[in-house]
């Protein structure tokens, strides 16, 4: 129902669930679409499928894609969630707009120092 998943949202201290039909994802639904309910007057033992034809349904990612793609991908798409797939389109992940900000963030934080691909910020070799 709306009321577990809001109830798992606050539980979990997440911002999405990813609905699972027939052992498949089939949609993520926010806290954002939370609020949708509650301003629309949807009661909260009303089914989440009940609401699923609201929300954008669920948008893949590959995992493969970096974060300038992610971020493009966010913004085109009007998403704040992706399920991030394999090349065999096999679910391994999860991945919000919150994750690329971060990275980002911790990327100006580094400045004038590079984040290499183990994480860790090394020096900038001057020329």
């Amino acid at each position: 129902t709306v009321r577990e998943a809001l109830n798992l949202l606050m539980d979990w201290h997440v911002s999405c669930l990813i609905i699972v039909l027939d052992d498949k994802p089939t949609g993520i639904i926010t806290k954002t679409d939370m609020g949708w309910c509650y301003l629309n007057g949807i009661s909260l033992d009303s089914e989440v499928g009940d609401i699923m034809p609201w929300t954008s349904g669920i948008k893949t990612i590959k995992s493969t894609e970096d974060r300038d793609a992610a971020a493009k991908f966010f913004e085109r798409n009007k998403v704040h969630h992706a399920l991030v797939v394999d090349e065999e389109d096999r679910e391994v992940g999860l991945v919000s707009a919150l994750d690329i900000a971060t990275e980002v963030a911790k990327d100006a934080r580094a400045w004038p120092w590079n984040r290499h691909e183990d994480g860790k910020c090394h020096a900038i070799a001057s020329r």
